[in-house]
């Protein structure tokens, strides 16, 4: 196996790893709203997943690694762009019925791809278009299922915040890739991290002292915290490194492919709370991820040639 044959499947895991963390967040970021305020709990998530980063960067690169140099401009950009996703994201989902959710995360590769063509003017891929049409065709017949199935769908608003913030994101991603000379994507993951949390505890304690949130250190679950943690440090954390990697080798605009394969997961991690899947779910997963696999299979062969 060649070197970029094993660069390419390495990113091939990275963001499989993407879709299932990220899957994972949907449903427990419904619950945990239930529990925190919107920005406290960003905030909270925010700061387990650098805490996670910073142990791992130390762990991997040594302590000189922690090191921050990419100018105060740039990282209080790039952490204003990852929090500010974040927060949205977040706000989406409070006013969102999860069914439409799905349906409208099919068209986050187009935002995703429109926004990195406008802001870098890069051209598509060879092989996008057939992807495309694969993660979409799998995105609708996600959503078909709940239709179907339970005969109505209800529409929150949210759900055009939640599409709408893939625009955030993939303009976060880009300049993650540029901003940067040769730093690792651990420590560009980590440096925007940083970066974001700061901004999101500022904005929880601003909101918390003028009465208009709650502090979150008044849920005293135990479960509840696992939860808010275990996610925060597995999407938020390792999923923004994982994404790093993906966007590095494959580009942001084909890495957002991977995108559709969000729903699916987050259906098999909801069975964990009651919901079982029906063959719509897991039919239009499958055409989901076999789009992806096509655009990566698209790569492998260009790599070889």
């Amino acid at each position: 196996m060649t070197r970029d044959h094993r660069h390419l499947l390495g990113a091939f895991a990275a963001m499989v790893f993407v879709g299932a963390s990220w899957g994972a967040n949907l449903p427990v970021t419904k619950v945990m709203l239930r529990y925190y305020d919107l920005i406290p709990m960003a905030a909270l998530r925010t700061a387990a997943a650098t805490a996670s980063l910073i142990l791992l960067l130390w762990l991997i690169e040594g302590r000189r690694a922690l090191r921050i140099d990419v100018g105060l401009g740039r990282f209080l950009l790039l952490g204003l762009m990852m929090a500010s996703f974040f927060a949205v994201y977040a706000l989406g989902l409070q006013y969102s019925n999860p069914i439409t959710v799905a349906a409208v995360q099919v068209a986050s590769p187009l935002i995703a791809s429109v926004t990195v063509r406008l802001v870098s003017g890069l051209r598509f891929d060879p092989g996008f278009g057939v992807a495309l049409a694969l993660t979409v065709l799998g995105g609708l017949i996600l959503s078909a299922g709940g239709l179907f199935v339970t005969g109505s769908v209800t529409f929150g608003g949210g759900e055009i915040i939640v599409l709408l913030s893939n625009v955030l994101w993939t303009l976060y991603s880009i300049k993650a890739q540029a901003w940067f000379n040769q730093a690792s994507q651990l420590h560009r993951a980590y440096v925007a991290s940083l970066s974001a949390m700061g901004w999101l505890i500022l904005c929880s304690l601003a909101l918390i002292v003028l009465g208009w949130a709650r502090s979150p250190f008044g849920v005293t679950d135990p479960w509840i915290w696992t939860q808010l943690i275990t996610v925060a440090i597995l999407a938020s954390g390792l999923g923004s490194y994982c994404w790093n990697v993906g966007a590095s080798r494959l580009g942001v605009a084909v890495a957002s492919l991977w995108v559709n394969l969000v729903p699916f997961f987050a259906v098999m991690w909801s069975m964990a709370y009651g919901f079982i899947p029906n063959a719509y779910q897991i039919g239009g997963g499958l055409v989901a991820l076999s789009g992806v696999v096509y655009m990566q299979w698209r790569k492998l062969q260009t790599a070889q040639r």
